[in-house]
């Protein structure tokens, strides 16, 4: 168990020295740095006009930093779901379960 455990540690540390931890890193301090655009999203969000919300979410993903954000964002959640995925092979307890 303590080799899983150190795997998963050093898998983590891999993963902060990754360029795509990098750039989300660096899309995210520069979104939050752009009140405007934090401004406009949270507008968005609480919304009730579809009109607005449209026209709002045109402005918001015009934005190139949001646009490559997004990007990285996606590919981390993808990231997250497969490792997910394979967690839940171990540890599908509706098949196997040991409480009874």
């Amino acid at each position: 168990m303590s080799e899983i455990i150190e795997a998963t540690y050093s898998f983590l540390d891999a993963l902060d020295k990754t360029d795509m931890i990098k750039k989300i890193t660096i899309y995210r301090d520069k979104l939050m740095a752009n009140k405007e655009l934090l401004t406009k999203i949270n507008s968005v969000q609480n919304e009730k006009d579809d009109n607005k919300v449209i026209a709002g979410r045109k402005v918001i993903y015009a934005d190139d930093d949001y646009k490559m954000y997004m990007k990285y964002y996606n590919e981390l959640s993808f990231l997250i779901m497969k490792i997910n995925r394979k967690y839940k092979e171990y540890t599908n307890t509706s098949e196997h379960s040991c409480r009874r």
